[in-house]
């Protein structure tokens, strides 16, 4: 059962009682006003919250950064030009004032259709130390660019392997796949039971918690730095949209859903008392859709901010993405949604919140990458005027990273395993559907003056 009434404090205390001394000839050191300003100095790099706000070198950090999941696959020490690409892509989003982004960091290999073909977890404890390295030099080319991570640990649905494959490496059972052509709409019903099942299979959670582990104590081959010591990562996400289930899952599955998260969030704690904790919850619409369910989610302490994610058109709110009633209706709506959200992250939860996901097709939904963007430049500049006003304003909205960064990456330009075959749209979705490429040139513009904006606040 779950003790709500720990402190955060408490958790950095436990946590430091039970690692071991990082450096055993220091002791000394520390007691002097060099040291503990050597020590306070370093602890401020760390991106922290701080009454309710998140700081960094003891200053407020707001931001607009971005989705990149592909970082590790294209930095695949084996994939001819996808370092070389990487790192240009850090480079044009540093030029745009991104400096934080959302990383895949745990994956599964899958038979299910609408999987990526290769996971970082290939079975039950074998890790693909290639794809393992990938994150390694994306970390650090992120570090020497003062940028930060938010590392998403596994997925609720099936694009990255899932919850799911958990299940099926403890059970033997088959998957039921959602993207099979002969299978009905109500297959994906069918797909999230299944991979709710993991909260409740003691040894798949065990699976997951020693992937976990493994990457907190990892060192990076490329810096040499322990994961758990890197202030390039700001957070561990304990999935990527985590859900109690379907829509209609009861109490007792809202009850399993809330104390996974508690417990699973401590257990990072425990073992990582430098950097935070969230869930990756689409908010509400991931919760059932009710509100007091997601307060529940996230009203433990060992969670340290709640996120909210935006999908006007997956979720029906916009047929066809261009400028007119139909979208400026449902522009609204989703401001009122992430309002929603503002009020009960300032005050019930006294949170910081990230809008970690929301993105648009091109206009019409073309894919071409010269197609307009308006309704999307719309959009972006919308959702990131709604993060400016709250940071001034003191409330709990303070971040937001839209999806997704396409850069150079074009759909045909190769198999799905080069670096210039990966656009940012899963394998699973049409290619370029979400996508921000180098050249739309408005919605740089947008994210590059949202960005100014912000730093004028946190100065």
């Amino acid at each position: 059962m779950s003790n709500h009434q720990i402190t955060r404090r408490d958790f950095i205390k436990t946590a430091a009682l039970a690692l071991p001394v990082v450096a055993a000839g220091c002791a000394g050191a520390q007691t002097s006003s060099a040291g503990t300003a050597r020590h306070r100095k370093a602890a401020s790099e760390f991106a922290r919250v701080r009454n309710g706000r998140f700081e960094l070198r003891e200053r407020p950090y707001f931001y607009v950064g971005t989705n990149l999941w592909y970082g590790c696959y294209v930095a695949d020490p084996a994939l001819p030009g996808g370092r070389q690409r990487l790192v240009r892509e850090l480079d044009r989003l540093q030029s745009i004032g991104v400096n934080n982004i959302r990383l895949l960091a745990g994956s599964e290999t899958s038979p299910l259709v609408g999987a990526i073909p290769r996971g970082i977890t290939r079975a039950p404890r074998d890790w693909d130390e290639d794809l393992l390295k990938g994150l390694d030099f994306c970390l650090a080319e992120m570090a020497r660019r003062d940028m930060r991570g938010i590392l998403f640990l596994s997925n609720y649905w099936q694009w990255s392997g899932s919850f799911a494959q958990y299940v099926r490496w403890i059970t033997g059972e088959n998957i039921p796949d959602p993207d099979l052509p002969a299978m009905a709409k109500g297959n994906w019903a069918a797909f999230m039971r299944f991979s709710a099942r993991f909260y409740t299979t003691p040894a798949a959670v065990a699976l997951y918690r020693d992937y976990v582990t493994h990457l907190i104590h990892r060192r990076n081959t490329a810096n040499g730095r322990l994961y758990r010591d890197d202030p390039a990562i700001m957070t561990w996400e304990l999935a990527n949209e985590p859900r109690p289930g379907t829509d209609d899952a009861n109490d007792a599955s809202v009850r399993v859903f809330v104390e996974w998260v508690d417990e699973t969030a401590r257990f990072i704690h425990e073992q990582d008392p430098n950097h935070l904790v969230c869930t990756g919850s689409e908010g509400i619409w991931g919760c059932l859709k009710k509100p007091e369910v997601f307060i529940r989610a996230h009203e433990t302490p060992a969670i340290d901010y709640v996120t909210v994610h935006m999908w006007l058109k997956n979720w029906g709110w916009l047929k066809d993405p261009h400028l007119g009633p139909e979208y400026t209706a449902a522009a609204a709506k989703a401001r009122d949604h992430v309002e929603q959200h503002t009020a009960i992250a300032t005050d019930t939860l006294h949170k910081p919140l990230v809008l970690e996901e929301f993105g648009l097709p091109r206009d019409h939904e073309n894919y071409d990458p010269a197609s307009p963007t308006l309704a999307r430049e719309d959009y972006y500049r919308r959702m990131f005027d709604q993060v400016a006003d709250s940071c001034q304003a003191g409330r709990a909205l303070q971040g937001a990273n839209f999806w997704t960064w396409g850069g150079e990456g074009r759909a045909g330009t190769g198999k799905s395993d080069s670096a210039a075959a990966l656009t940012g749209d899963p394998f699973c979705e049409p290619q370029g559907l979400n996508s921000v490429f180098d050249t739309d040139k408005g919605s740089l513009a947008v994210v590059a003056q949202a960005n100014e904006k912000l730093a004028r606040f946190a100065k």
